[in-house]
């Protein structure tokens, strides 16, 4: 045999040893976008199953169970029943003594800042409405308000009739875990859920760059940038759900000690393992002092934050001590 020929030869078994090898790590990409939890959720997976379109499928079929499980205005929703039903307690499961565990812990984290007990107060206000409560109707509902009036005894809660839960600030974090944590035991190796902001990033072998949007600039301009790898993300803001009356901002986020929205702040982020501790965290430190704000991130394991807050009318910041943020 020619020298050539057994050099064609070895370029042949090459080519077609490169060629077996790019074929068994071939990837295939599935990505789909439905509006649920009241904004639009983004799923796209990465994997070496060509059949894997099911998933996602299945994925946004949990996001529909779990939102009747945990919604505070769907009158279908376990909590909804929680809430207006006569008998005043309820057994709760692995899940729900989760939340309600982090709930507390965040109470006591936070000066009783952080109150999933506010629903009596979320009530009232309506951010699709140029309307602001009277005076007497958010002091009565703040008697209503309180999370040392919850009780749990074993896994049985039991709370005040007049007493509602809202998990607004947390359940969309929780439904993102519980959605990668399926689509991993699928054999999924990598993607993301984006719900509204709301994101975490799994399998992925380099950082992503997540945008920080501006909090008074357009929606399209950025105020910070962060590269996040592997992590949860969650950004909260006071121009996500508000209107402007006599030129003064109301948002969505309730101070349970004022039953007015929080002031000060404008946007907190939090990079977290899970989106559950990134969406829990973001709306505790946004009502907190910033100050006071960093110092608790600072001593959480895992977590970091950046918080934007106004003084004398200029955006300011704040930042974790591990935090990875471009201006």
């Amino acid at each position: 045999m020619k020298k050539r020929d057994v050099v064609n030869i070895i370029i042949l078994v090459a080519v077609i040893t490169f060629g077996a090898i790019s074929f068994a790590n071939r990837t295939y990409t599935f990505s789909d976008t439905k509006f649920l939890m009241d904004t639009i959720v983004d799923i796209k997976i990465e994997t070496k199953n060509k059949n894997a379109e099911f998933v996602i499928d299945a994925a946004f079929e949990i996001i529909n169970e779990y939102e009747k499980v945990l919604s505070f205005y769907n009158k279908d929703s376990e909590l909804w029943k929680l809430n207006n039903a006569i008998t005043n307690g309820m057994p709760l499961d692995e899940d729900l003594l989760q939340i309600y565990f982090l709930s507390n812990q965040l109470y006591q984290d936070s000066d009783s800042l952080y109150d999933i007990s506010i629903g009596a107060l979320s009530e009232l206000w309506d951010f699709n409405k140029l309307h602001i409560p009277s005076e007497d109707s958010i002091r009565m509902a703040l008697k209503n308000v309180g999370f040392e009036k919850l009780t749990l005894e074993g896994i049985h809660l039991t709370k005040p009739e007049e007493v509602k839960i809202n998990l607004g600030s947390l359940a969309k974090g929780f439904i993102i875990d519980e959605v990668v944590e399926y689509m991993v035991s699928e054999g999924i190796e990598s993607g993301f859920v984006n719900a509204g902001g709301d994101m975490r990033i799994f399998g992925q072998k380099k950082p992503l760059r997540i945008g920080i949007q501006h909090p008074r600039n357009s929606r399209n301009e950025l105020i910070g940038v962060l590269n996040v790898k592997n992590n949860a993300v969650v950004t909260s803001g006071d121009y996500e759900r508000f209107f402007e009356l006599d030129g003064k901002r109301y948002h969505h986020i309730l101070d349970p000690k004022t039953g007015y929205p929080a002031e000060g702040t404008v946007s907190v982020t939090v990079v977290a393992p899970t989106a559950l501790f990134a969406d829990a965290y973001s709306t505790a430190l946004f009502l907190m002092e910033p100050d006071k704000a960093i110092e608790l991130i600072d001593r959480t394991d895992m977590l970091e934050a950046v918080i934007f807050y106004l003084e004398d009318s200029e955006i300011k910041k704040l930042e974790s001590n591990g935090i990875n943020i471009e201006s």
